[in-house]
């Protein structure tokens, strides 16, 4: 199906390309050709007639070395020269058919400069690294080295990809990926999935287009130009489970391309959040070989290029009231913390607090979707563009850093009324929250409760560790009712709350997820929910991994993986806590499968999630104990402790 679609194109064939299934039909044509003197011609044309009928768009009859129509038009009959497939020619055209068509003379003297920066000292300057613009620290096993694989969805064998540790100039180590030999291109099956899918990336990969020319009065820089205009045609759909109606695209986008007066330092800070999205997603596209050297490996260091100067203007922004208080700056600090999910950042933390900030600022969530108090009706002109921005930041700070912190939720609690007050009517609406993120809204609420008895359980068990009768392996239930001391009384708490939440989520299941009738939203709730309940089993009421209902619910999560289909944003976190609870050495490579199926559609993130999936795997195999085996752990101890989407 690609070389088909990719010499057409080369041949300058306009009519549209036929499938997979039609690419033999030259054979079928020529064969009804040979009787063409006698018979009457097929409808249809060939993909294998001369140049003269293509140009007359004719039916050609296949007969060499002339054919009759040319014979009786009185033309020079030529067939097109035919060539040999040739993958590595297919990737390479698909690179050229993304690279601008016009290259401005100043594009030298703009090339992206190095920044000193702390936080940017420590990333190789390579751009031959498949690995993320940030560069992920990846951690080494005590008996070999944490191995990566970068194969195709459908392949099953586990390929791997060396480490070394480098010392830098103060003495401390820091673990870095070896640069393979060459950057991995792309295969045809991997190409044939991209271009299949009923979504942007089937779009990038099928038809690009270059950046239209009216916006090079706003970017006349050539980088600039096509960072944004990937950013806006592609890198803005991985954001949402619904692109046809996207509000990153119709909201956010307007901040900037209208500025306020009030905000300029907050709007310039968006532009460029946005660019260093477009140039970040660039990156991890031409990292697997899809876009290889559409940018001369530029991409890497214009995203850090660009999240410095965000960062930097917001740091500025945060002292002036009228930027603070805009939606501008939130919208900025969000969109950097899209870019650091995307790029596996480890430096999120500050650009979250500079969110908080600003919603602190405003005096909380409630303020700000509903500036009036005891009016429950909605501003029609800025709430869309409100409501995308603090639920996004529910899932971002609320249940994302949370998950990967332990701390309590901070945004979304369980005394938050605003939440049920954003509910649409319509669960339908594209700009609903179960449009854009494929979870119900119920599932943030029951996360938030997750979280914080894990932390109280967490917080207790550490108090305990110096009671000699303590043991860790108890149920909760078991815990309050043996251990009659001080702290008796919030176990007994703890566990009520417990057992209240696990009589919650089963009438979960039998209430609400019945009414989910969009298949993406039932995936994405049922997928979040099962990864809720194997959190509790196995940290709060401390199953064993190998607890029946535990591994149905991590079994029932690959299931969900499986079939998501086209759209797996927010799907990486409970294929992770599923991951982390697999034994069985025919579901975990079940489980590789799956992941190699979302490297095709994910950035850097999911990277980081195979190696702690793989590094989980090795500790339980060695007998190391449960927490030496959590994926939380994993993360502060590879050093990338990042945001997972």
């Amino acid at each position: 199906m690609v070389a088909v679609k990719n010499s057409a194109t080369a041949d300058g064939n306009s009519h549209a390309p036929t499938s997979a299934l039609g690419s033999g039909s030259g054979k079928g044509a020529a064969a009804g050709g040979a009787g063409a003197g006698g018979g009457t011609p097929k409808a249809t044309r060939s993909r294998n007639g001369c140049l003269v009928c293509r140009s007359r768009r004719l039916k050609c009859d296949l007969e060499k070395p002339e054919c009759r129509r040319c014979i009786n038009y009185g033309a020079e009959c030529v067939y097109p020269e035919k060539k040999a497939f040739d993958p590595n020619l297919i990737a390479e055209k698909l690179a050229r058919r993304h690279r601008s068509t016009t290259t401005p003379s100043h594009q030298t003297t703009d090339q992206p400069q190095a920044y000193n920066k702390p936080e940017l000292q420590s990333f190789p300057s390579s751009s031959s690294q498949v690995q993320s613009p940030f560069a992920m620290p990846t951690f080494p096993s005590p008996n070999g080295p944490l191995q990566q694989s970068l194969g195709s969805p459908l392949v099953t064998n586990h390929t791997v990809d060396p480490l070394t540790r480098q010392g830098s100039g103060s003495g401390t180590g820091a673990w870095v990926a070896r640069p393979p030999a060459l950057v991995q291109q792309m295969d045809t099956v991997e190409l044939l999935m991209a271009l299949c899918r009923d979504t942007r990336m089937g779009q990038f990969f099928g038809g690009p287009l270059d950046p239209p020319e009216f916006l090079r009065a706003t970017f006349p820089v050539e980088e600039d130009l096509r960072c944004f205009h990937h950013c806006v045609t592609y890198s803005l759909s991985i954001l949402v489970t619904e692109e046809d109606r996207n509000p990153w695209v119709d909201h956010v986008t307007r901040l900037f391309l209208f500025p306020s007066e009030d905000a300029p330092l907050s709007c310039e800070a968006l532009k460029q959040g946005m660019l260093a999205m477009g140039a970040i997603h660039l990156s991890s596209l031409e990292a697997r070989g899809t876009v290889t050297g559409s940018t001369h490996g530029t991409s890497r260091d214009l995203g850090l290029k660009y999240r410095w100067e965000a960062v930097k203007l917001l740091r500025q922004a945060k002292s002036r009231p009228s930027e603070l208080e805009s939606d501008a700056f939130l919208a900025a600090a969000i969109m950097l913390c899209c870019d650091d999910v995307l790029g596996a950042n480890p430096h999120w933390r500050e650009v979250l607090r500079l969110a908080l900030l600003a919603v602190r600022r405003r005096g909380g969530c409630e303020k700000i979707l509903f500036p009036e108090d005891g009016d429950a009706s909605l501003d029609p002109s800025l709430m869309p563009l409100r409501r995308c921005l603090i639920e996004t930041l529910v899932i971002a700070l609320s249940i994302t850093a949370s998950l990967v912190t332990g701390e309590p939720t901070v945004v979304l609690t369980e005394s938050a009324s605003w939440w049920e007050r954003l509910c649409r009517p319509d669960a339908s609406d594209p700009h609903s929250f179960e449009y854009t993120t494929g979870w119900h809204r119920s599932v943030p609420p029951i996360w938030a409760r997750v979280i914080t008895l894990l932390f109280e359980s967490h917080h207790l068990e550490r108090q305990a560790l110096l009671d000699p009768d303590f043991s860790l392996t108890e149920p909760i239930t078991l815990i309050s009712s043996i251990h009659p001391s001080s702290a008796s009384r919030r176990w007994s708490e703890l566990s009520g709350n417990v057992t209240r939440l696990e009589a919650d989520m089963k009438r979960w299941i039998e209430d609400v997820l019945p009414t989910l009738t969009r298949k993406r939203t039932r995936d994405g709730s049922l997928a979040m929910w099962h990864a809720m309940y194997i959190m509790v089993l196995k940290d709060l009421t401390k199953r064993p991994r190998s607890d029946p209902e535990l591994q149905s619910s991590a079994l029932a999560v690959l299931d969900v993986c499986a079939q998501v289909g086209d759209k797996v944003e927010w799907m990486n976190f409970p294929l992770l806590i599923a991951c982390s609870a697999l034994v069985d050495p025919t579901q975990r490579q079940r489980a590789r499968d799956i992941l190699r199926w979302f490297k095709v559609q994910c950035c850097y993130e999911i990277d980081v999630v195979e190696s702690v999936i793989e590094e989980c795997w090795k500790r339980i195999d060695d007998g190391m104990d449960e927490e030496a085996c959590s994926w939380r752990e994993i993360l502060l101890e590879m050093g990338c402790s990042v945001l997972i989407g």
